[in-house]
């Protein structure tokens, strides 16, 4: 076990084996009432144990009450600090159709080079369409656009810059078609 590289003292290894034995199936099922999810109840006992290993002065005897609670809150606050992460990984998850922005030809648009530009904005890929619906469409801030996607502002910048570059040479090649 990877574990016991962690703890210095014979005692200490001897007593963390026989937590991991007897009491690793009951902070599985604690986990797992919390994320509903096998993998991630594994991790957050792996977590768990090693908060334990790293903190063995706080352990009293194997067989206590009081360390089968330390034992049972250990894995429920790994387990929550799993879901939290997930969670805030989720809500980061956030496509600009969610924001509910949408790119409509305005009126002045008549032209069929209104329409290809328009064209070529949709068919960007996700990351530079997003940050080129944010920046032009609903004329946010850089500063803005980066706390929605939660991305650092100076990568909106880069993206907007390259969004830039990959429109120019989608125009150069419609113009490219249309010459010959």
């Amino acid at each position: 076990m990877i574990y016991l590289l962690m703890i210095d003292s014979g005692e200490d290894r001897r007593k963390f084996v026989i937590l991991y034995e007897t009491y690793r199936h009951f902070m599985m099922r604690i986990a797992l009432d919390i994320l509903r999810d096998t993998y991630l109840a594994e991790d957050a006992v792996h977590e768990a144990f090693m908060k334990i290993a790293a903190n063995m002065d706080k352990v009293g005897e194997t067989g206590s009450l009081s360390t089968k609670r330390y034992l049972a809150i250990t894995a429920k606050h790994a387990a929550v600090d799993i879901y939290r992460k997930r969670k805030k990984q989720f809500d980061r998850e956030m496509s600009v159709e969610d924001l509910d922005i949408r790119i409509e030809p305005a009126a002045y648009m008549e032209s069929d080079a209104d329409n290809e530009v328009l064209d070529i904005l949709k068919n960007l890929p996700g990351r530079y369409r997003d940050v080129f619906l944010l920046k032009y469409s609903a004329r946010m801030e850089n500063k803005d656009i980066a706390g929605i996607l939660d991305i650092p502002e100076g990568t909106v910048r880069q993206r907007i810059a390259r969004g830039k570059v990959l429109i120019q040479e989608a125009l150069d090649r419609l113009e490219e078609m249309k010459n010959e």
